[in-house]
Formats: structure tokens, C-alpha cells, sequence
């Protein structure tokens, strides 16, 4: 079982492809949207994650995990607009901030991470899990982290991880919008599933390939 911890400059790798990842899937990510909003979802994640992109490649080789998460938050924020971009933003600043003074992320320290991030969207979208939003997705995975036994390694505990995340998002499909200007539209958006709550559950989709790929010959890059 891969049991290594990565360190900045592993994260940093991790985001970067995660970046691409996400922007491969644009297209989905509109389709999705266009059931009951804008259309324009899969737009704002390709923005949102090339300036994330930009902020890889600016970053210092000597910056810490804090810093790597903190300048993807603020690239993310800076570069869009609206409520998705202050809760992806804060979701990354605050992951950074509950790092502060870790060197190497192993399972304990992604569960940390993940339940800043949790904490960072309830408290910039004022949201609760089955409102249908990203943070459906969030808290899931989160929950998945707690459960027994407990992850013995980063890769197990990124799949889990993302196994669950991806089930909290299918389960927006059956809920009602509590939330934004999707709870205007009541019984319409039974069967389609949260935009955010997907975008999340590929970040950590996107993160679980990295990681359980980091010591494979071909481990995807930056």
C-alpha cells in the first residue's frame, strides 16, 4: 500500500493536474448547470482553476503548504466572480490555514485539511449539508474520514475520500434547493444534481488519481 507523505512541492504537482483535470471536464460541467441555471458553471471552474494554474507557477519553490493553498484560494477568488468563487476561494485558504506549520501531508493531516475546508464553506455560504449545494459533497467526504478503522495511508484515505464525495454529489440529485436562486424553481431541479457538489467531488477525484498514481512510472505531472 502507498503509505508516503507529500510535501509542498508534491502538492503543488497534485493541484496542477487536478487543474487540468477539472478543465477537461467544462463542457460537463455547463450541461449540468444548463438543467437549472445559467450554463455557465464549467466556465467558471475552467477561470477559476487556470488561476490556480498561474498561481502554481508563481508560487516559490521554497513556499510552504499554507502558501501553495493560500495563493490557490486567492487566484481562485480573484479570477471569478460570485458566491462559487468566495466558497472555492475560502474552501483552499482555509485547508492552507489549518496546515500551518505541517511539512508533509500523510491521512491525519488530509483529514484536517478537508474539515477546514468544511468548516471555511459553511461559514462563506452559510449552507448545511442537504441544502444541495458543493458542500453536500464537502461534508460527505469528511464523514467518510471519521469512519472506523481509520485510513492507514494518504492514498487510502484520498479514495475514500473521494468515493464519498461522489456519492454526497448523486444525492443532491434528489434534493430540493434551499439555497440561491435555485430555490425558485422547486420540484425542477429533482434529477439533476448539484454543479458544485460535482465540481468537489472531482477536485478530490482529481487528487485520489494523483496520489494513488505518485509512485507509478507514470504518475501524472504538473
Amino acid at each position: 500500500m502507498n503509505d508516503k507523505r507529500i510535501e509542498a512541492e508534491d502538492l503543488r504537482a497534485m493541484l496542477g493536474y487536478t487543474c487540468r483535470r477539472i478543465q477537461e471536464e467544462e463542457s460537463n460541467l455547463n450541461a449540468l448547470d444548463a438543467a437549472v441555471g445559467d450554463g455557465d458553471h464549467g466556465i467558471t471552474m475552467r477561470i477559476g482553476f487556470q488561476a490556480i494554474q498561474g498561481s502554481l507557477d508563481a508560487t516559490p519553490r521554497e513556499a510552504t503548504l499554507t502558501d501553495v493553498l493560500r495563493e490557490a484560494g486567492k487566484a481562485f477568488m480573484g479570477a471569478t466572480g460570485g458566491a462559487i468563487g468566495i466558497i472555492f476561494g475560502r474552501m483552499f485558504i482555509g485547508g492552507g490555514t489549518a496546515l500551518a506549520g505541517v511539512k508533509e501531508i500523510g491521512p491525519v493531516e488530509f483529514k484536517t485539511m478537508l474539515e477546514a475546508m468544511e468548516a471555511s464553506v459553511v461559514k462563506a455560504g452559510k449552507a448545511q449539508p442537504g441544502d444541495k449545494t458543493l458542500l453536500d459533497s464537502l461534508h460527505t467526504a469528511c464523514e467518510s474520514l471519521n469512519s472506523q478503522p481509520p485510513c492507514r495511508s494518504l492514498a487510502e484515505a484520498a479514495s475514500r475520500a473521494a468515493d464519498a464525495a461522489e456519492e454526497g454529489a448523486q444525492s443532491t440529485a434528489e434534493m430540493h434547493c434551499r439555497l440561491g436562486r435555485g430555490s425558485r424553481l422547486g420540484d425542477r431541479v429533482i434529477g439533476h444534481r448539484d454543479p458544485g457538489a460535482v465540481s468537489f467531488s472531482l477536485v478530490l477525484r482529481s487528487m485520489a488519481e494523483w496520489v494513488n498514481a505518485m509512485d507509478s512510472a507514470s504518475a501524472p505531472k504538473v
